[in-house]
């Protein structure tokens, strides 16, 4: 996985975050997490389903929405994506959360900007480079 210079970044258990350095609220993580079940590509759709509701329950939480949700390939694998727009502090944030399953793990990719500064190269970089060992 790859982070822009001038991104410091940080390891914690089976998480690795990177923040702007800086005041800013952009930032890009990965967090692998353990599923009860384990998957298979033939469980996408069903998959697409719980992972909309589980979204939809996050941005209310957040007193937000999700603005925008699609299905794209991320480390060979279909991954379904999701645009979360919500205020916290007075600024307008948006969160892109990716979630990659495979085998017995979900695969948490979180990138977020504050929208008066734009999406920032490292969420296309944080998808492109992120690889499953």
């Amino acid at each position: 996985m790859s982070f822009p210079k001038g991104w410091s970044v940080e390891r914690a258990g089976k998480a690795v975050t990177a923040k702007q350095d800086g005041d800013s609220a952009m930032l890009a993580s990965v967090t692998a997490l353990p599923l009860v079940k384990r998957y298979r590509p033939a469980l996408f759709q069903r998959a697409i389903a719980e992972l909309d509701r589980v979204t939809a329950a996050l941005a209310a939480k957040l007193d937000g929405k999700v603005i925008a949700r699609r299905t794209m390939i991320v480390a060979g694998s279909r991954a379904r994506q999701y645009d979360l727009a919500y205020t916290r502090a007075g600024a307008g944030l948006v969160d892109r959360i990716t979630y990659v399953l495979r085998g017995k793990s979900e695969y948490y990719l979180l990138c977020r900007w504050p929208v008066e500064e734009g999406q920032p190269p490292a969420c296309g970089l944080l998808t492109s480079s992120f690889r499953i060992r």
